[in-house]
């Protein structure tokens, strides 16, 4: 790149904009050019230098561990703590493809930059902007991490129906209960054993989604073609003993034949138990949530009916953009999983219709 490309280039960069291009031409003269290959390093953590870099020509990653934390492209900069701080570099940077820099070592920084509070003003507007984008990383990964706490909790309430199975079969065994003298108890047991393989399995998928994401591991998202009903039906056995679905009917509705969905078992039965324990919450006792599976123009639709009070009208607006939630006890972290999941890993549908007074039905579409 010649001195007045290089030279136009630094005239657009925030940090360079009000020097006249004199100045900027003779800077270009006495910085040296980096050239890197496609994933070749620039610098690592911890490394000692005292440089900052200004991006000419091609684009940078940064990243701390596993973790990457920015893609730098034409005009941004990198490297600027170094000289401020005279600290070791907090994170790595190499190139994503052929690049090319122009460093400012310490020299060039007291003499051009360090002198001239406009410089230094742009250099504080991108500290804040980063410090910024990092909070909001951080809270997007703190929801995340919360979301899968919230239903690992969901899926450990299932082990309910194995401790009523064990106290069943154990009443059978010592006799204390001529109601359960005639029952098959290694039918029993064995519908136990099933319970508790199925919740460990759950959990430890939950699990490990959950350390690959706090250790920035991208993983294939597993979808495939199953029949809804098997999972409706294990998901409604496994709430029957949840808090909130106690002395309530749940009603499992299927319109038609081939009730088949490409999905993922596991996050399709995180959605369920989100939206039956929801329903749940604002169903009287003895009443009934009705769960309905039909096709629909080419997709799989699931239809979770209560019949609440409604959803008030001042919240509905808010219920799929924030941890918002109507009960005393609730997290508002239900819906959040459920759109992620839904919309996000399914490219489905998620929404709700509901009436003051009358109930509300959630609907969520899975491709065919």
């Amino acid at each position: 790149m010649d001195i007045s490309k290089k030279t136009q280039l630094l005239k657009e960069t925030d940090l360079l904009s009000f020097f006249d291009e004199s100045t900027l031409a003779q800077l270009v003269e006495h910085c040296r050019e980096i050239s890197l290959s496609p994933k070749e390093v620039l610098f690592n953590e911890d490394d000692l230098e005292n440089a900052m870099y200004l991006i000419l020509e091609g684009e940078l990653e940064v990243f701390k561990g596993p973790k990457q934390i920015a893609i730098l492209g034409p005009g941004q900069y990198l490297g600027e703590m170094s000289l401020i701080e005279s600290k070791a570099r907090s994170a790595s940077a190499r190139a994503q493809e052929n690049a090319l820099l122009m460093e400012i070592n310490e020299e060039h920084f007291h003499t051009y930059l360090a002198s001239e509070p406009q410089a230094l003003l742009s250099i504080m507007r991108t500290l804040s902007s980063r410090v910024r984008s990092d909070l909001e990383t951080m809270m997007k990964d703190l929801r995340k991490l919360s979301i899968f706490t919230h239903d690992i909790r969901n899926f450990l309430s299932t082990l309910g129906l194995a401790e009523l199975t064990i106290e069943d079969s154990i009443e059978m065994f010592q006799g204390t209960d001529p109601k359960h003298a005639k029952r098959d108890g290694l039918e029993d047991m064995e519908q136990c054993q099933h319970v508790v393989e199925t919740v460990r399995t759950n959990l430890m998928e939950l699990l490990d989604s959950s350390l690959n994401h706090i250790k920035k591991i991208k993983t294939e998202y597993v979808k495939s073609k199953h029949p809804i009903l098997p999972v409706i039906k294990e998901t409604v056995a496994g709430l029957t003993t949840h808090q909130q679905l106690q002395n309530k009917t749940i009603n499992i509705l299927p319109e038609g034949d081939s009730l088949d969905a490409v999905f993922n078992p596991l996050d399709i039965q995180r959605v369920l138990q989100n939206l039956i324990i929801n329903a749940g919450y604002v169903t009287e006792e003895d009443g009934k949530v009705d769960v309905r599976v039909i096709r629909d123009n080419g997709f799989l639709q699931v239809s979770i009916t209560d019949k609440g009070s409604g959803i008030p009208e001042d919240v509905q607006g808010y219920l799929f953009k924030d941890t918002l939630t109507t009960k005393k006890d609730g997290n508002g972290l239900g819906l959040l999983s459920c759109k992620g999941i839904i919309e996000e890993n399914h490219q489905g549908k998620l929404w709700f219709e509901t009436e003051s007074g009358k109930g509300t039905t959630f609907h969520f579409t899975l491709p065919a």
